[in-house]
């Protein structure tokens, strides 16, 4: 008996062998066709910068001979950054920085690219095989492929690191006046909290009488804290300040979690049972799902940090008694 099958089976047939031979060429076309962030939100303000980049941040500094350095965030002030590198540490006075660049991942813009380069070369695979099969014109091919692309460049962003140009100095540096009130011109209690927290961050304030405030930050200088909430700005000085924190979604582990178990779910399905023939697709296909579902999911999940005011460490020496032996033990909590 002989069987036609339908459109949509062989689409996936189509789709499933397709899958092997373009990854790696699509691979490429996501690293070739992913726009430079360079010139996203540059400032020319070096006194701004703190509310870019926070401690411990990947930076890449650029001084005005060209030559570049990379290291961690350990230091910044008005007048002056310094970054931990693996030759030590390299401080560099704010007029000899020609740019900073932090590292980031671009989940966002991998998942975009991601869905624009699967559904064009779907759609361009799928136009060759009608040539050549003389079928009706097919639209499947590109929907089915984007959702898949747009998994497979969420787990590329999250794996590739790209640094963003956060600074770049004026050509005339004496044309951009110094903003007052920034942070860092004189002592304040929130000097420091401009390197714990970022312009847009949602944070949570906690005032002296108890009352609680939750808002998108927009302006933090060395007298105030300004927040855009749901019933409009909200201002706050260091003297009516208890408490900060910071609320930020792990995105970036959600989605290596969620890519990395549908890797492994799609190779243990595909490549243990009696039928191997989709063995080196499946972890792909299942992979990009994965990140799909981990990024849905991390954005459900939130954690939220105090910041301010920073937390005392402490050291904490206990005595240990087993019937075996007999020790200290020391902790250091934060």
């Amino acid at each position: 008996m002989n069987c036609i099958p339908t459109t949509h089976t062989s689409i996936e047939r189509f789709t499933v062998r397709w899958m092997r031979q373009t990854a790696v060429a699509s691979f490429l076309a996501l690293m070739l066709l992913a726009p430079s962030q360079a010139s996203a939100q540059v400032l020319q303000s070096f006194e701004d910068l703190a509310l870019r980049v926070n401690l411990d941040d990947r930076l890449q500094v650029e001084d005005q001979l060209g030559a570049k350095a990379t290291g961690r965030l350990t230091r910044l002030t008005r007048d002056e950054v310094a970054i931990q590198t693996n030759a030590g540490e390299k401080r560099f006075a704010s007029d000899t920085v020609r740019a900073v660049a932090v590292r980031g991942h671009a989940l966002r813009k991998g998942a975009l690219i991601g869905a624009g380069v699967f559904a064009v070369l779907g759609a361009v695979a799928c136009s060759s095989r009608e040539e050549r099969e003389g079928q009706d014109s097919c639209i499947v091919a590109p929907l089915s492929f984007a959702p898949f692309g747009a998994g497979i460049g969420l787990a590329m962003g999250a794996l590739i690191p790209r640094m963003r140009t956060v600074y770049r100095a004026p050509e005339n540096r004496a044309s951009v006046p110094r903003a007052g009130g920034a942070i860092g011109v004189q002592p304040s209690l929130l000097e420091d909290l401009a390197l714990r927290v970022n312009l847009n961050d949602r944070v949570l304030v906690e005032d002296a009488s108890g009352g609680r405030t939750t808002g998108r930050l927009t302006r933090l200088t060395a007298v105030e804290i300004t927040l855009q909430t749901a019933a409009g700005e909200k201002h706050f000085t260091p003297e009516t300040i208890r408490q900060v924190a910071v609320r930020r979604q792990p995105l970036r582990p959600a989605v290596l979690i969620g890519a990395g178990a549908g890797a492994a779910a799609g190779a243990v399905a595909a490549c243990t049972g009696p039928e191997r023939e989709e063995c080196a697709d499946a972890p792909i296909m299942a992979g990009a799902l994965g990140a799909g579902l981990g990024l849905a999911v991390g954005a459900l999940l939130h954690k939220t940090t105090i910041v301010y005011p920073e937390a005392p460490k402490r050291t904490l020496v206990l005595p240990v008694i087993s019937r075996d032996a007999v020790g200290v033990r020391v902790s250091l909590c934060w």
